[in-house]
Parts: C-alpha cells; structure tokens; sequence
C-alpha cells in the first residue's frame, strides 16, 4: 500500500508524542520551590557581604587574598590568587559566632564579619560564585551569658539564613551550589539541610555538596544515614557529591575527651561524630594546605622584624601542620600535628585555641582552607559531569 505524505505526517506526530510521554515519564522536571521569591531583607544588596553583583570591595569576597608562603629555610614567596571569570556553579556561605554587638541577636551592621568572610569564604571564588549574607546571628555576649541554646534567639538567626538562602536559590537559575559554614554557620546549615534541602528533591539534586565544619555531625554507628541527616551522607571518594564535609580540628596532644569537649564527640552511645578528610577523602596523615590571615591568625616567623614585612593579608607555612581523621570510641575529629624542626625559621605551632574542650576550633577552616577549596572544584567538576 503507497504510503500518501498525510500518513507519514500523522506518524510522525504519534511518533513524537510517544517519545514525549517516555520522556516526561522517567524524568519528571522538579519545580523550583521558591520560585518568584523575593525577599525584602535580601532583595537589594546592602545586607550581603558576598554577592556576584556586588562589585569592587563592597563585595568581600573579590577583596585581595594574595598569600606569603614561608618556607622552613626562611625563604618567601608570593602566592597570588588566580582569577577565574567562568565559575558555573554557586556557593552559599554562613559565618561563625563573631558579633561583638552587645544584644542577644546582631544587627545587619557589619563589623568582624568582614575579616571572617574574607579569611573563610573569599579563597572558594575560584570554585563558585558566592553569596554570603548578613545574618541577625547570636552573639558572642549571648554565648558567653549562656544563651546560645535559647530557641527564640536560634529561629532568629535561622530565620534570616532561611530567607537569604530562599532568595538565592529563586535568583539562581537552576544552578548547582555548595554550602559553606563554619561553628554557628554550620549549625543553622545543617537545619536549613534537614528542614528545606533533603525534603525537597529540586534542591536535593542541586546541592554540590556542604562543607559543614566546627560543629560535628552525627552518624549511627552501624551505618552513613539516620542521624543528623535522614539522607545525606558523608562525602566518600566514590560518592563525593550530593553530601556533607565535616571535621572539627584538634591537637594529637590534646584529643576531645567525652563529656568536656564541644566538638568531635555526639553526647549519645548510639551515634558518632562524623570526619571527613579534607585533603583526600579517606586518606590518613597528610599535609593540610593552609591559609592564615596575617597578624591575626598567625605570625609565621619567630623574628618578629621578619613578621613586619609580610604585606599580603595571608600567610602559608607549607610542611608544618598534618592532618589526620581519628574515628574512634563514638568520636570523630581531624587530629592535628604540628611537624617541627629545631631550625625552622618559623614558629613551633599556628595556634588556634581558645578554651579547654574547644580544640584549634578558631583555625578549622584555615588549616585546610587549600584542601576544601581543591576538593570543592573536585565536587562541582563531578556534579557538571553528572
């Protein structure tokens, strides 16, 4: 029978239609949830240190991070930060427990933000393009005056991080992104992972990863999943996306001990703290690449006059700190040790303390701030891949 060009036409239309329908049916295209959000808090840029139109220095995150390393030898070298004008993926970033405001709750006025986003975020840039917003965080006054557990204050908080996070992801076009966090950053991510991101498959697929450090993550003892997170599992070498990082610094000397540490422990027989290596997922001892601001974190050299001519805002001391994750007895930490030589020109230890039970927490980031970048541009070329 002589096919006439009506039958074809109608074939091919049915033809289409049923590869359409085949489509659709094994890959059903998720809604962006916040889709059309718009935040009046968030909406303009006045209340975000960090955001990809926010130019020049008001934007935080493009300020100058150059680095001195300082060799053993007392030698030096510039290490300029590399530009990138193509980053296809996003990173949204939560800062510590800095405000020195003297309320519960800070203002969105910033003050140590600034050095705290620069020293922790700033360095990702080359990864992602950041977002980092002002927060009305609990303070460093409601901390100390024992009120950092205080729900009202926390929803605050979380409720700001909340909203900022909900505009970021209405604004992001469908893009992949990495969150960032450390101590009470990390605390209000976690929350925003088990109430938004793991309830919500869009957000789910798009999350890269969550480098989620200082404060630790609980896993069952016999198992990845069902802790802290019903279904987001630590980043392992065969699945390193679509998971959390999470570490907590403390000396080889001085190992969190159940029931007087803050960090690397859970409180409950029945889970373990989480570690997550940063230079190699499930490696041992290693070298950690570390970046300290100058001054404030660290003066590498024990010449003071040789401290005074550094003129870059960090610092880099390669070889002199190890890494390592000890999971042990329900705890899980990064085990640091410092690999010192008589006759080093720089000083014995990068410091990092601040209370008994509270570990390098002040330096968790900057010892392997190289490491978690490295591994983050491992995760977003895998999740562009995929």
């Amino acid at each position: 029978m002589m096919r006439t060009p009506a039958l074809l036409a109608l074939a091919t239309v049915l033809l289409a239609a049923c590869d359409g329908n085949s489509s659709n049916h094994n890959s059903v295209v998720e809604a962006n949830p916040y889709e059309g959000y718009t935040s009046e808090q968030y909406d303009g840029t006045e209340n975000w240190l960090c955001r990809p139109d926010i130019s020049g220095d008001d934007n935080v995150c493009e300020r100058n991070i150059d680095s001195t390393i300082v060799f053993a030898d007392g030698s030096t070298q510039l290490e300029q930060a590399p530009t990138f004008a193509e980053r296809p993926v996003d990173c949204f970033y939560v800062y510590p427990t800095v405000s020195l405001d003297t309320t519960d709750n800070s203002d969105l006025i910033p003050g140590r933000e600034i050095s705290t986003t620069l020293s922790q975020a700033a360095r990702y840039r080359s990864v992602c393009s950041l977002s980092a917003p002002m927060y009305r965080q609990l303070t460093v006054r409601a901390l100390t005056s024992g009120k950092y557990g205080d729900s009202e204050l926390q929803n605050i908080a979380y409720g700001d991080v909340l909203d900022a996070f909900k505009h970021f992801v209405a604004n992001g076009q469908g893009r992949g992104f990495i969150l960032i966090g450390h101590s009470q950053g990390t605390t209000h991510l976690t929350r925003l992972i088990q109430e938004e991101i793991e309830v919500t498959p869009y957000l789910a697929e798009r999350m890269i990863a969550a480098h989620l450090i200082g404060i630790p993550v609980a896993l069952p003892n016999d198992a990845e999943v069902g802790a802290t997170f019903q279904s987001t599992a630590p980043c392992t070498f065969d699945a390193e996306i679509n998971c959390f990082v999470n570490y907590s610094s403390y000396r080889n000397t001085e190992p969190p001990v159940p029931g007087r540490a803050l960090f690397g422990v859970t409180g409950s027989e029945d889970t373990r703290a989480a570690c997550t290596h940063p230079v190699d997922l499930g490696a041992g001892r290693l070298n950690l690449d570390g970046y300290y601001l100058t001054g404030q974190q660290l003066n590498p050299f024990v010449d003071p006059t040789a401290n005074a001519a550094i003129d870059t805002p960090f610092v880099k001391v390669p070889g002199l700190v190890q890494g390592e994750c000890i999971e042990e007895n329900g705890m899980g930490y990064l085990e640091i040790t410092h690999d010192f030589d008589p006759t080093d020109a720089r000083v014995d230890d990068v410091g990092g303390d601040l209370a008994p039970g509270w570990g390098l927490h002040l330096v968790d980031i900057a010892l392997a701030h190289g490491d978690l970048v490295r591994l983050a541009a491992r995760q977003a070329d895998t999740w562009l891949e995929q």
